[in-house]
């Protein structure tokens, strides 16, 4: 899966975010659960508080009835105590019952919403057991009768009190040490999640700086292309957008290499070029001159003196090749602009290779020609065009002395027509197939290194390109590629 700047950034951000919120989230969760354990707490010690006070207020009146030492009952003053107290540990069982109804208003926390309605049935059942208890001890005093039943009852009913105020003391203490693990924990979760958090902020910002690291090497490396170092490429194989670019950059990088290779391959051409043309245009008057002169020379000697008669004719033929190189190089340096029309490529270079034939044959040399059907044709001058493939047969001919094999083919791929020249010669050196087409590069004795590049300024010049491969099998392989003219379209009848 590729994924982008902006999405690897997006999500090293959303990582710490949710991070961030996860933190929050559990703080505010804790925090709110310590509220709510704190108010039901509150209220719990309310209640306490109030079932303390009636259990005070009913044991006092226990005592009051039954003093120490086995005294006298209760006289007028003592019993109306006795009911202030029953009255008093009432209005604390009603205090503890509004704590409980303030709760209930204030929160509604299922967790402890079970544990205050207990506490509330608890407290109802203690007020109506109160009232039983002071209207039968009332009773049993009136009638001066047996009080065992009534004693015996108000004993219950403490017991039921103490009952009641251990179990809030304990609920209390459960609580207290829950609230104690609670905020333990909390700060256990909340010291992971800070550690957590700050690992993967590490880890975020390594991924940020890893992602756009490459912006400081395309930097870097675009300083270097603007002071002319064009070799050296960045390398960069992420799958993002600052991949795409920085191969997008090696690629121009290269392009512009090769426009400056170009370039000055161009402004050396020209140099040379105006150079040999100031020298060919120095040395042809003299060389014709020196030529009639040969010419007037071999018919002053007589036919007797062979030894001189032989020397003129090598002069002769000295200043002739003087004579063919200048024209070559006034061919390279004056190649006129081609004239393109259509033209059909298999039959000039049918009738190149029929041209050779005889020369081909006493170089012991056999060749062969294979077109592939429906070739379409192309835009070219056929005199410079058919000069290219003469030039690459005598290439090919002077590359194989003792005598081989030539097959010409030409095919059709992409839309362009391909003409490969193989031949069965020793092949070029892997270290000279750079250097085939530079001008003035020749391998051979008397070379003038221009014949290739001729062959590539006229391929150039006609939109195509040229190539040179050794196979494996052995020899040379030269390939022009050319654009294929657009087919014809019929004029509309009128």
């Amino acid at each position: 899966m590729r994924l982008g700047v902006s999405a690897k950034i997006l999500i090293a951000y959303a990582v710490l975010l949710g991070m961030l919120a996860a933190s929050s989230l559990f703080t505010l969760s804790y925090l709110r659960r310590g509220r709510e354990e704190l108010a039901a707490n509150q209220r719990r010690l309310e209640v306490q508080v109030a079932v303390d006070a009636s259990l005070r207020a009913l044991e006092d009146f226990a005592k009051m009835r039954r003093p120490e030492g086995g005294g006298p009952a209760l006289g007028l003053t003592s019993r109306v105590a006795a009911q202030n107290g029953i009255a008093s540990a009432r209005q604390n069982l009603r205090d503890a019952l509004d704590a409980i109804d303030r709760y209930f208003k204030e929160r509604d926390n299922p967790a402890r919403r079970e544990e205050f309605e207990r506490y509330k049935r608890d407290i109802a059942d203690l007020d109506e057991r109160v009232v039983g208890a002071a209207a039968a001890l009332g009773a049993s005093e009136r009638t001066a009768g047996d009080s065992t039943e009534a004693d015996r009852g108000l004993a219950n009913l403490l017991s039921r009190f103490h009952g009641l105020r251990n179990s809030l003391r304990s609920q209390g203490k459960l609580v207290a040490q829950e609230l104690s693990d609670n905020e333990r924990r909390a700060a256990e979760i909340a010291f992971a999640l800070s550690g957590l958090g700050l690992l993967l902020s590490v880890a975020a910002a390594l991924v940020v700086v890893r992602t756009l690291r490459p912006l400081q090497v395309l930097r870097e490396h675009t300083k270097q292309i603007a002071g002319g170092e064009y070799a050296r490429r960045i390398g960069i194989t992420s799958r993002d957008e600052i991949g795409d670019l920085a191969r997008e950059f090696d690629a121009m990088a290269a392009a512009i290499e090769e426009r400056e290779h170009r370039l000055i391959r161009s402004e050396r051409l020209a140099t040379v070029g105006r150079m040999a043309a100031h020298i060919t245009h120095e040395i042809r008057n003299p060389l014709a001159s020196l030529g009639l002169n040969v010419e007037l020379l071999a018919d002053e000697v007589g036919e007797g003196n062979e030894e001189a008669r032989s020397l003129v004719s090598s002069i002769s033929k000295e200043v002739d090749r003087l004579s063919d190189i200048t024209e070559t190089y006034l061919r390279f340096v004056r190649l006129p602009r081609p004239k393109v029309e259509r033209e059909d490529l298999a039959a000039i270079a049918t009738s190149v290779m029929k041209f050779s034939g005889s020369e081909l044959a006493l170089a012991k040399i056999t060749w062969s020609i294979d077109v592939a059907p429906d070739l379409p044709e192309v835009m070219a001058d056929e005199s410079q065009l058919r000069q290219a493939v003469l030039n690459l047969v005598r290439n090919a001919k002077e590359a194989m002395p003792a005598g081989g094999t030539m097959r010409l083919a030409l095919a059709v791929t992409d839309g362009q027509v391909r003409m490969v020249l193989a031949d069965s010669g020793p092949g070029i050196a892997p270290e000279n197939l750079a250097n085939v087409f530079e001008p003035f590069f020749s391998t051979k004795a008397k070379g003038t290194g221009l014949g290739l590049a001729l062959v590539q300024q006229i391929v150039n010049e006609h939109g195509g390109r040229i190539e040179v491969d050794c196979p494996p099998e052995g020899g040379t392989r030269f390939s022009i590629i050319l654009p294929a003219a657009k087919p014809n379209v019929p004029e509309a009848a009128e």
